[in-house]
């Protein structure tokens, strides 16, 4: 697999892009010497927000829309320097305006809460004494969700017997994407050929390549040109005919792209070729899949 380059490589190579993974900088859970006595939600996963963000999202899963019910697992956390001194009974609840204030405040997020009809998680939930932690489970219907929506739900705990509730973490968000008929495991051949030629890009094929659902038709992976840190979005129409955006964002930076051709896209055997710029650079790329 071709290797993600080094920060020192990347500023001789290019400016403005972030050449190692990024890291989950801002501080949260599980984070060493987070402050003593604080109440808040563990991470479940990646957080895939940025660490601008005025919330955590994290995407559980992406769900079968024709599914009747799905579940997941949150984790209340308490970040103190010793277990918890008694039981801490934590208040929970959906928050709708955790969602508006990302969307207003993240550029192009359109998060959609999902109605109360289409979710259930307990209100309460408890850490014993003794422990750092409680689990509990949520319960979503995909059957309800509106297929033409960036599906999320918000909770925030709204009172602990015992702590402070997190300032960075006592609200997030759970991203709950409908699959895309495109997600899964690709072979991916790139090519950097035309436009500004980058070196450190080339002419190469990679194995193994993910594209993860992340909204209505929209799909992710977690590189630039498999070469990079960042993530590279491409957007689908609503029938898988084609391709009608792309998105390359590294480290702070969004690059203006620009979509040259759809040579290939046949959603039924999951393969595509674009051709498309991104911060001068022309790349061919041809995705096939190859599994879940």
């Amino acid at each position: 697999m071709k290797k993600i380059i080094n920060l020192l490589v990347a500023l001789i190579f290019i400016s403005g892009l972030s050449s190692c993974l990024k890291d989950d900088t801002i501080i949260g859970p599980d984070s060493p010497g987070a402050i003593k006595n604080i109440v808040e939600f563990k991470n479940v996963g990646a957080i895939a927000s940025s660490t601008t963000a005025p919330f955590a999202v994290y995407i559980p899963f992406t769900l079968k829309p024709t599914a009747t019910s799905a579940e997941f697992e949150g984790i209340i956390n308490y970040a103190g320097a010793d277990t918890a001194p008694s039981d801490i009974v934590v208040n929970i609840a959906a928050d709708p305006s955790v969602i508006a204030t990302y969307n207003a405040k993240v550029s192009g997020a359109a998060y959609a809460a999902l109605p109360a009809s289409s979710y259930s998680f307990p209100a309460t939930v408890t850490i014993p004494a003794g422990q750092r932690e409680a689990k509990f489970k949520i319960t979503v219907k995909p059957n309800t969700f509106d297929a033409t929506k960036e599906n999320a739900l918000a909770l925030r705990i709204t009172s602990a017997s015992t702590g402070v509730i997190s300032g960075n973490f006592g609200a997030v968000i759970f991203s709950m994407p409908l699959e895309s008929v495109w997600q899964g495991t690709y072979d991916v051949h790139i090519n950097n050929n035309y436009g500004t030629i980058d070196g450190n890009i080339g002419n190469f094929s990679d194995t193994g390549i993910k594209l993860a659902t992340v909204g209505p038709n929209r799909l992710r992976t977690l590189s630039v040109a498999d070469t990079y840190s960042g993530s590279t979005t491409f957007q689908f129409n609503g029938d898988n005919t084609s391709i009608t955006g792309v998105v390359v964002i590294s480290g702070t930076t969004t690059f203006a792209t620009s979509i040259q051709g759809i040579d290939l896209i046949d959603p039924v055997n999951g393969k595509f070729t674009i051709r498309y710029t991104w911060g001068g650079r022309g790349m061919t790329e041809t995705w096939t899949r190859t599994g879940p």
